[in-house]
């Protein structure tokens, strides 16, 4: 399961180019049982992962 929260955060930054704090709050919908920390956790290294992506393709 944690591979499927870490790929919809990363997909809502990456490809919806929402802002973190909208992506914290859309987890809720798809994962209610996540907590606050949780979602911002999984955000962050979600977030982690896109921009490193980026700095291999520079």
């Amino acid at each position: 399961m944690e591979q499927s929260i870490l790929h919809k955060a990363a997909f809502l930054l990456h490809e919806c180019h929402e802002p973190e704090q909208v992506v914290v709050e859309r987890l809720k919908e798809y994962f209610p049982a996540l907590s606050l920390v949780e979602r911002e956790r999984y955000v962050q290294e979600a977030w982690d992962q896109v921009h490193s992506a980026n700095v291999d393709n520079i």
